[in-house]
């Protein structure tokens, strides 16, 4: 069931940030990049949101690298990836529904099933 939850929170993960940084470059023009890189810092109540989503990327990043090597599971360098093409918002979910599905196969066999 919890798996279902983390699918959702991907797929709103990939679409919210995509649909916003699309809506953005449609508009922007020649400095649609420039603007892209100065707008986190623009405020300081904008800054402090900002340092706090990197700083929250940078210990999502570590413990899935950790969790990853701690469990075995394979793929980890995507969700790497996956955070800077879109964002811990897709790739922190997306970690958690496949460690789920990870962590249920280990389950079933220590069980037999």
């Amino acid at each position: 069931m919890i798996r279902y939850f983390y699918a959702a929170l991907s797929i709103a993960g990939l679409l919210m940030p995509m649909i916003c940084f699309g809506i953005h470059f449609s508009r922007g023009g020649d400095s649609a990049w420039s603007e892209f890189f100065a707008a986190p810092f623009a405020t300081w109540v904008i800054s402090g949101f900002s340092w706090d989503l990197m700083l929250t990327a940078t210990a999502c990043t570590v413990w899935m690298a950790v969790e990853s090597k701690r469990l075995g599971m394979r793929g980890f360098v995507w969700h790497f990836l996956l955070i800077f093409a879109v964002g811990i918002c897709f790739a922190l979910p997306t970690f958690l529904y496949r460690r789920e599905g990870y962590l249920s196969n280990l389950r079933s066999k220590e069980t037999g099933r």
